[in-house]
């Protein structure tokens, strides 16, 4: 039987499991199983078995690999993707090159191969002690955008308007910190420009032929100084020659990278001057968006990525990239500060047309942080029609029938 390990699945990489199991192909899940990355049972008992690695070291991934012929290593959420690269190249199996790998995890050196090539990205510099923060500032002006250059989630991420504001920044940054998925990120940072225009994200896969874009996704930002995503949209409403252009671009920047296998999900800002990349990752995107992909443009990138790195070079045998039959969406949830005490209306919600999913994960009596990253939201609902206008509709509907309760002592 065909057999793939799933390094860590966490996030949309959780899918990877059923995908696999849909394409009779049996998964293996590696975890280190520990922090956040304990697999829940539910997931570890989808999977053909369960082996608890350091999935930090590419040799200790490998030499447990070794003894169980497997057929792919397939990595399960970012952090993992150049594990899974050096894994497989020491067993003989489809790989990403891992030195394409290290680039989408690195914002840094991803910004200096892009601009080393002629492509559009905004101004940059690195932080790695707080004694770059003068020559950062010179060379990328303000307003500009901190972020960690290994971090995902929008986690440490903040638009800074002013010297003083970036130093507060890179001090929170480096002495607080972010321990995400057993890794400490914020060491290192990333000053770039800040760039004026709407924000989108780019799903695609590669085949035989290159990079192919299957959606453009619409997103939906909390307001700034954070960039928490608060909803997706698929298909975004882009004009002809808008979406073109992104597409072609996001086509180029992901063949210039060096990925020759799985699947990808960019991020990009149309400016004035045309798009420019924010980042790139080759992985499924998260926040449900392969879910809003799956429905409007009916297909499985989990499948895909599966496929792919099994070595088909037609992963989606038949797909036309052309072709929505909806209109998809998902908004988060981000109740007021305070206890969480109940989500009202949930039955109410899921009798509503278009309904595909409901989640509230806030439990009773926790605490609801405000929103500065993904951790701030409480949930999330998801919603399909048959076009934009009646999509928005009906998300509008929704979150106003939710409403959420603070306990007694918040209020």
């Amino acid at each position: 039987m065909t057999a793939v390990i799933v390094i860590e699945p966490a996030s949309s990489g959780a899918s990877l499991i059923a995908a696999a199991a849909r394409l009779g192909v049996a998964a293996h899940v590696f975890s280190a199983n520990r922090d956040e990355r304990v697999v829940l049972p539910a997931l570890r008992n989808a999977a053909a078995s369960f082996t608890v690695v350091d999935t930090a070291s590419p040799d200790a991934v490998a030499a447990t690999a070794r003894a169980m012929r497997v057929d792919a290593i397939v990595p399960g959420f970012e952090y993992t993707v150049g594990v899974a690269a050096q894994a497989a190249a020491r067993l003989g199996l489809p790989h990403l090159p891992p030195e394409a790998a290290a680039l989408t995890q690195d914002k840094y050196h991803s910004r200096l191969h892009f601009a080393t090539m002629g492509l559009a990205v905004p101004q940059f510099a690195q932080i790695a002690d707080p004694r770059d923060i003068l020559t950062a500032a010179s060379q990328v002006g303000f307003p500009a955008v901190l972020k960690p250059v290994d971090g995902c989630g929008s986690q440490l991420v903040t638009r800074v308007n002013s010297l003083a504001e970036l130093q507060f920044a890179v001090e929170r940054a480096m002495h607080q910190g972010v321990v995400d998925m057993g890794r400490k990120i914020g060491n290192v940072l990333l000053l770039e420009q800040y760039l004026e225009g709407p924000e989108y994200s780019i799903e695609g896969y590669i085949d035989g032929r290159g990079p192919r874009v299957v959606a453009v996704t619409e997103k939906l930002l909390s307001a700034e100084p954070y960039f928490v995503e608060m909803g997706h949209t698929v298909e975004a409403a882009l004009t002809p020659e808008h979406r073109a252009a992104l597409v072609a671009y996001i086509e180029k920047i992901t063949a210039r990278i060096g990925l020759t296998l799985g699947v990808f999900h960019a991020e990009a800002r149309i400016t004035r001057d045309g798009p420019v990349l924010i980042e790139i990752a080759a992985r499924l995107g998260g926040d449900r968006i392969y879910r809003l992909v799956e429905l409007s443009k009916s297909l499985s990138l989990p499948e895909v990525m599966i496929r792919s790195h099994l070595g088909d070079a037609n992963p989606a045998p038949g797909y036309d990239t052309e072709v929505t039959t909806c209109a998809s969406g998902v908004r988060f949830l981000a109740p007021v500060t305070g206890r969480f005490a109940s989500a009202a209306a949930v039955e109410r919600v899921r009798a509503m047309p278009g309904f595909e999913e409901i989640e509230v994960h806030s439990h009773i009596g926790g605490a609801v942080p405000h929103p500065t990253d993904f951790r701030g939201r409480a949930g999330h609902l998801l919603f399909t029609a048959a076009d934009r206008p009646t999509l928005d509709l009906r998300l509008a509907e929704a979150q106003s029938a939710l409403r959420f309760n603070r306990t007694l002592d918040d209020i």
